[in-house]
């Protein structure tokens, strides 16, 4: 509907209740364009720190006030902490320090320890000539052991054709032809090798290169081969020889106690739904911790992102799956309860106010609760880590984890679920702000964040996935998209073993030309 425009002489005739009715709701109207704009400046805000800003989450990168671990527990609990840091005076000068000087001395041995996996090649000696000798030492000489020194050459990767000659025979009287048996090739009438294919293999999928760019250094090389048959060539491969190697993984995978989960879009576009539709690329993760190898699995099916999907995956897999908050783990962990427990991240749910902080700041009544949503978790996060005590390689049991958690985790977990409570019902604070996504995200998430309070083999974040799935994502910045299923379906397959490979400190070369040998 068209709005009325009023002339001042019919703004004079107007009563006096119209007119308070008429501010009333121009002040209504003013109110609700002041908040989106607000809300429209924080979201502008937060996107560009997350194009532009940096990407670290650490409380000093956001904010320069300090706070004890004392300011965020109740007061019950402040005489769980150090002493001296729960009774600190924040304004007490600190006594000065001695300057002291020291030039930082070189570990002896570096040097041979950097290069101790290295091919060595003994060259030559180098000698004076006898008649300088004799020169400098008319009275005689003698051999005192050689002055050694290293220096590393770079051989440059070359490209050997291997020409096989294969023995033919006729018999004399036209009694046929017979050949030699031909020695078993990976691929039907191809060039490939066990040693050509790992080295494709490792570039793209462990060094990030895209083939077409590949292709281009083998054409610098004299060796002319398309994009397309290296392509091919690593679809085959995976069909042929590597899906076993896989399922196998994914077997293993399935016996551990927790797996890591987690999920990222990219373009295929061959994929039957249109240029525009994202596919994802699964991934899964576990460690020694969980009484597993490490592997990494990747998973891409059809690039689908559905309960189904992940249910398919996982068949009955009995265990705990940790997730951050998307909707399709806790459907399928409602489907059964007593196998399938999701335990939530600490992480994803800082974070949200992690942004905030970072893009708006901590000024004025939401970038205060944002900064206390921190400094909370952060809290935790501390007194979580105590139980390492001093020395942070320790590892601590599994009954000093629990215990730890129960007594001195349990009441900030507490605490902080009673203050995101409390500033959800605050009427100040406006529904469709970031600050309140952030405060509903924690509210929604409270059964899965509370999980790891009773089980100590489940860690307060889902990083390990997040850091599992980086690979991917860097190396599809670098190549943008895939053609087409088979070719997701096979660097799903191949992004596997690579990863599993680097996480049990295998050289991924060679291991991809072992396998393929």
């Amino acid at each position: 509907m068209k709005s009325k425009t009023f002339t001042e002489e019919e703004l004079n005739s107007v009563s006096k209740e119209m007119v308070i009715k008429m501010y009333l709701q121009l002040a209504e109207s003013f109110e609700k364009m002041t908040i989106q704009l607000e809300n429209l400046t924080e979201q502008v805000a937060i996107l560009t720190q997350q194009r532009f800003g940096r990407k670290t989450e650490k409380a000093s990168a956001m904010t320069s006030d300090q706070i004890t671990m004392a300011d965020l527990l109740p007061d019950d609990m402040k005489d769980i902490l150090n002493e001296a840091e729960a009774t600190a005076d924040d304004s007490a000068k600190e006594p000065e320090m001695e300057t002291i000087l020291y030039r930082r001395r070189k570990r002896v041995g570096k040097r041979s320890e950097d290069i101790s996996q290295l091919e060595v090649v003994v060259d030559e000696t180098i000698t004076l000539p006898e008649d300088e000798l004799n020169a400098l030492f008319p009275d005689g000489y003698r051999r005192l052991p050689d002055e050694v020194y290293h220096e590393v050459e770079y051989v440059p990767a070359r490209l050997l054709v291997h020409e096989k000659h294969i023995a033919v025979y006729a018999g004399k009287n036209d009694t046929g032809i017979v050949k030699a048996n031909r020695p078993e090739r990976l691929l039907k009438n191809s060039l490939l090798t066990p040693s050509l294919a790992a080295g494709v293999i490792e570039a793209k999928y462990v060094n990030h290169i895209p083939l077409n760019r590949l292709s281009e250094d083998f054409r610098r090389k004299d060796f002319e081969i398309s994009r397309q048959v290296l392509a091919g060539w690593m679809i085959q491969l995976t069909e042929r020889y590597l899906r076993v190697v896989y399922e196998h993984m994914k077997k293993v995978l399935l016996t551990s106690k927790l797996i890591h989960c987690d999920e990222t879009p990219f373009t295929v576009v061959k994929n039957g739904r249109g240029p525009n539709s994202k596919d994802y690329m699964w991934v899964y993760h576990t460690c020694e911790k969980y009484d597993c190898p490490p592997i990494y699995l990747y998973a891409y099916d059809d690039g689908k992102r559905d309960t189904e999907t992940l249910k398919k995956f996982l068949g009955d897999y009995s265990g705990i799956v940790m997730t951050d908050g998307y909707q399709v783990y806790h459907t399928a962990a409602k489907e059964r309860p007593d196998q399938l427990t999701v335990a939530g991240c600490w992480v994803h749910a800082k974070r949200k106010y992690a942004e905030y902080v970072k893009g708006v700041g901590t000024e004025g009544f939401r970038g205060s609760i944002a900064d206390e949503g921190v400094k909370r978790i952060q809290a935790i996060y501390h007194i979580e880590n105590m139980v390492k005590g001093k020395d942070k390689t320790y590892k601590p049991t599994e009954e000093e984890i629990l215990r730890n958690r129960q007594i001195l985790v349990k009441p900030l977990v507490d605490s902080y679920f009673e203050w995101v409570k409390s500033v959800a019902a605050n009427p100040l604070v406006d529904k469709g702000s970031k600050v309140m996504s952030a405060i509903t995200y924690s509210i929604n998430q409270e059964q899965f964040l509370r999980e790891f309070l009773d089980n100590p083999i489940i860690s307060l974040d889902n990083n390990e996935a997040e850091a599992s799935v980086r690979s991917f994502c860097v190396g599809k910045h670098s190549w943008h998209i895939i053609a087409t299923k088979k070719g997701a379906g096979s660097s799903a397959i191949l992004y596997s073993i690579a990863e599993t490979a680097k996480a049990n400190n295998l050289k991924t070369f060679d291991y991809f030309q072992y396998l393929l040998e």
